[in-house]
């Protein structure tokens, strides 16, 4: 596979045509630190995603496989998690101090401001499922 976006390693859950449902172990980056025992940050917990089957291989419940999100809609994620509320957050403040000296009144309309950034992101989430596209592909053997 191609080394060109998000990859993890997962096990086929169901098969339902050309759609497989893929459980997957998601580690945060922490997960793999040594210290992770005497810290207890390390963050890992079990997904299913719904993968396409873009390949003719045909694949068997309990097989492992490698599921992969293209590069692209990766950073559109950061962008749509990350980068925008930010810009709403900060571009809120900096527009309330403009208005008003109260620091905590434009603290609260700025979170507010962000909250209603992530509610229409909420809204919209059906739209944005449909441009994420996560494909499998089988694990080569060694």
């Amino acid at each position: 596979m191609e080394n060109n976006g998000v990859s993890h390693e997962g096990v086929v859950q169901s098969i339902n045509g050309s759609k497989v449902m893929v459980r997957m172990t998601v580690s945060s980056a922490c997960a793999g630190c040594h210290a992770k025992s005497i810290c207890g940050v390390a963050d890992s917990r079990d997904k299913v995603v719904e993968t396409l089957n873009t390949t003719t291989a045909s694949y068997e419940v309990g097989e492992k496989v490698m599921v992969q999100m293209r590069q692209t809609l990766a950073a559109k994620a950061i962008l749509i998690c990350y980068l925008f509320p930010f810009i709403v957050l900060f571009a809120s403040f900096c527009l309330m101090y403009l208005v008003s000296q109260h620091e905590l009144l434009n603290v609260l309309v700025s979170f507010a401001a962000t909250a209603i950034y992530f509610f229409f992101v909420w809204l919209f989430r059906k739209k944005i499922e449909k441009n994420v596209v996560f494909v499998i592909s089988k694990i080569p053997q060694i």
